[in-house]
């Protein structure tokens, strides 16, 4: 192995843990803030998008062009940076603008978008990580599988929710909202730990996750 080899790979392994631990970070911190009996934590919420943001940019970008987990492919990468601020977007757009207050329908007209549009960016995010070939062929598709059963999860929600009316109380409804709501961050949180195991155990190397420069795309 080359030096510039060798260094691409402690590039990449180093990527792989810094975007894991921040994904970990905010995971946690999600389920601390759902569980815990507290009332609004102020800034609470902006490090909560910060960590979700500064984790997809990580695995998208790497360190020094080494360890994207979409190979620096132009369609992964524009997905993941769309995923990382659409979080970050709607949170400044909803303290700077009250449109709960201006115009209710309009913000949840709003709020919906940026949904749609998130999840847009992490399915193709996700696909184009199953196909770079940049994670093992192992777990290569583990992102979309996560994807999947949550978007599962809160499409089942919003059916229970709309067709059980009258049927299904306010707690119990609350309480699904809530499991839906920690599925996705526990499937986050089993992604982050899976970057630390890889990066530890030789999961990355600079054969399959180093950048793929100029994209093959």
């Amino acid at each position: 192995m080359t030096d510039a080899a060798a260094t691409a790979g402690r590039d990449a392994r180093l990527a792989w843990q810094v975007g894991g631990s921040l994904l970990i970070a905010h995971s946690v911190l999600v389920l601390m803030l759902s569980a815990a009996p507290l009332g609004p934590i102020p800034g609470a919420g902006y490090l909560v998008v910060a960590l979700w943001a500064a984790a997809l940019l990580v695995f998208a970008l790497g360190i020094r062009r080494s360890g994207s987990v979409v190979a620096r492919q132009r369609v992964g990468v524009v997905a993941l940076v769309v995923a990382a601020a659409e979080p970050v977007v709607s949170r400044f757009l909803w303290d700077v603008i009250p449109l709960e207050v201006a115009d209710p329908q309009l913000s949840i007209m709003v709020g919906q978008a940026l949904q749609v549009l998130s999840l847009a960016a992490l399915v193709v995010a996700a696909v184009v990580i199953g196909r770079a070939g940049a994670v093992p062929q192992r777990v290569r598709w583990l992102p979309l599988l996560v994807l999947a059963v949550t978007a599962a999860a809160q499409i089942l929600l919003q059916i229970v929710a709309v067709a059980g009316q009258g049927a299904v109380n306010g707690e119990a409804l609350t309480r699904m909202f809530w499991a839906a709501s920690a599925l996705g961050t526990i499937g986050s949180l089993i992604l982050g730990i899976l970057a630390l195991v890889l990066a530890a155990y030789g999961g990355v190397s600079a054969d399959h996750a180093v950048q793929v420069y100029p994209p093959s795309e």
